[in-house]
């Protein structure tokens, strides 16, 4: 094998000259080392010290020896493969950072379309839950809720009631049922709410419209033990508006009364 080969995984020409000998040769004192390759001291302690910090060579006691060529070169492809992690992560961050400057400024001037005009990204779910509760505050007609079980009913409830009292009409659509669930249907409707269950078992989206107003959530994945979605949404846009809307009557004109 020629070991001009290390060089392809960041080996000077010393660097290599040197472990080449220590391979062959076997373990050397530093100064019998520095004249066997023609070194000055400094020089070799560089070259050492960078092989040192690949695992390639062991120093103890002013002898130098070649590290097992499997374990030194294993260990050192573990180490590259968690700097190549680090910097395709940065990379990944980079991209996404570069791309949500760039495509907005894309597509208004192709377009003439401005996406934070349609819709603001939300942080997280808290935050859809707590723009929620000011949209159903601010609501002066009607709430149209699509959930799955509505598990955060009780975090509303004091608002849905409120709206209730202001004669505002209030329908919640689920996606399926369970024993829990069915207490909470009995609740709502003792309230007033008026509920049905969907006729299609799962839907990507989740949403409350308000008199003109919009959160809304979109699940990317779906598994038994996890769930990926997207940043949730709020938006006044009336178009989407509109598109959330039929959808929903659309729905609950097929759905069954619980």
């Amino acid at each position: 094998m020629s070991f001009n080969r290390l060089r392809a995984i960041g080996f000077t020409d010393d660097d290599a000259t040197i472990y080449e000998l220590l391979i062959r040769k076997g373990d050397f004192k530093r100064d019998e080392l520095a004249a066997k390759v023609s070194m000055h001291s400094k020089r070799l302690d560089e070259s050492l010290a960078r092989m040192a910090t690949y695992g390639a060579v062991e120093i103890k006691h002013d002898i130098v020896s070649a590290a097992p060529p499997k374990s030194f070169l294993q260990r050192y492809m573990r180490t590259k493969e968690v700097d190549l992690e680090l910097q395709l992560s940065d990379l990944r961050n980079n991209v996404i950072e570069i791309q949500s400057t760039l495509e907005p400024i894309y597509s208004e001037s192709r377009f003439g379309l401005r996406l934070e005009e349609l819709w603001e990204i939300m942080d997280g779910l808290p935050a859809m839950e707590m723009e929620t509760i000011r949209m159903i505050s601010r609501a002066k007609a009607e709430v149209c809720i699509l959930a799955e079980r509505f598990s955060w009913f009780n975090k509303v409830r004091e608002e849905l009631l409120s709206a209730l009292e202001r004669k505002v009409r209030v329908k919640v659509m689920l996606l399926r049922t369970d024993e829990e669930t069915d207490i909470r249907i009995d609740d709502m409707k003792k309230c007033g709410i008026e509920v049905k269950l969907a006729s299609c078992d799962w839907r990507s989206l989740r949403f409350t419209l308000a008199d003109g107003e919009l959160a809304f959530l979109i699940w990317a994945k779906k598994s038994e033990d996890s769930r990926v979605y997207y940043r949730p949404g709020f938006t006044k846009n009336p178009g989407l508006i509109s598109a959330f809307s039929d959808s929903f009557e659309y729905l609950w004109e097929k759905a069954k009364p619980v």
